[in-house]
């Protein structure tokens, strides 16, 4: 790894980064996607990526594990370091040991086989031994909750089962960041609480171990998981902050399109209407916030 990034606890640096598709049609000019993104990204850190559509998340996505440009063609500027790798250079496949991407489609994750089988597939290609391939199997679909459908084929799970498989299969190769691309998007909403869960156990497992980018238009997961948020407009990074001082800006973020936790919209009511300062994004903040003011108005 790059001695600096290393010192500085960066495990990912972008640095002035842009990307243009090719044209659809000759004659046509490039499709910016990005445009001068520059961000360092902390080792354990679990950053947040929102945005509308357009504004170069998944762009950014595929820039972190070399599929732009390498698979995607297009021009580009600037760099993108995973240590001291840089994706331009090092082939997809070497970059896969490092960066495991999950899609927001769960049918494009998948292989086609049982659930075991497709935990199995990613090590079996980077040659890990048979008997640490049987230990990790039994391991990632524990830390997804999935134990129990290891044999059946994995076309026959729901959205939400196959996103969790996917989550598994990524893990089981242990790499040092896991990049999910609006994992919740095409989820019905029991679909998205299992995957929510997955995340939330995949946390408590490894804490700082694993470097999470997580693209998401679902603001109460950003708020739930995230350390920081980066907002997106344009293939530009508009705001980047904690969670509490990104949803703050509720105003500017309706502006952009992006949606906000409810409770930061109902904080940012309470303060307009009662000069109050309520900063809460989760249940549990509203509540030790809130309490007190409810308690001195019964009283009154």
């Amino acid at each position: 790894m790059n001695q600096a990034n290393d010192e500085a606890g960066c495990l990912i640096s972008i640095r002035d980064f842009v990307y243009r598709y090719a044209p659809v049609t000759e004659g046509e000019a490039p499709v910016t996607a990005l445009d001068g993104i520059s961000l360092e990204i902390a080792a354990g850190e679990f950053l947040g990526i929102t945005g509308t559509t357009g504004s170069g998340k998944s762009t950014l996505c595929l820039a972190l594990n070399g599929l732009v440009p390498q698979a995607t063609g297009g021009s580009i500027g600037g760099d993108v370091l995973i240590g001291d790798w840089n994706t331009k250079r090092v082939k997809v496949p070497e970059l896969a040991t490092r960066v495991g991407l999950v899609f927001q489609d769960p049918e494009s994750n998948l292989v086609g086989l049982s659930v075991e089988d497709e935990i199995a597939f990613g090590p079996e290609n980077l040659g890990v031994p048979p008997s640490e391939i049987a230990e990790r199997i039994d391991w990632a679909l524990a830390l997804v909750g999935m134990s129990n459908e290891r044999q059946r084929s994995a076309n026959q799970l729901s959205g939400g089962q196959k996103q969790r498989v996917a989550i598994a299969a990524v893990l089981a190769m242990r790499p040092e960041v896991l990049v999910l691309d609006e994992p919740t998007a095409q989820l019905d909403p029991l679909g998205k609480v299992e995957v929510a869960a997955a995340i939330e156990a995949m946390r408590r497992e490894f804490g700082s171990r694993l470097t999470v980018v997580m693209v998401e238009q679902d603001a109460e997961l950003l708020a739930q998981f995230a350390d920081r948020v980066v907002v997106l407009d344009a293939g530009g990074i508009v705001m980047q902050g904690t969670p509490h001082a990104i949803f703050a800006r509720v105003a500017e973020l309706e502006r952009l399109g992006v949606a906000v936790p409810q409770l930061a919209e109902v904080a940012q009511r309470l303060n307009s209407e009662l000069g109050t300062d309520f900063d809460f994004l989760t249940h549990d903040e509203a509540l030790r916030a809130l309490r007190p003011h409810l308690r001195s108005a019964l009283d009154d």
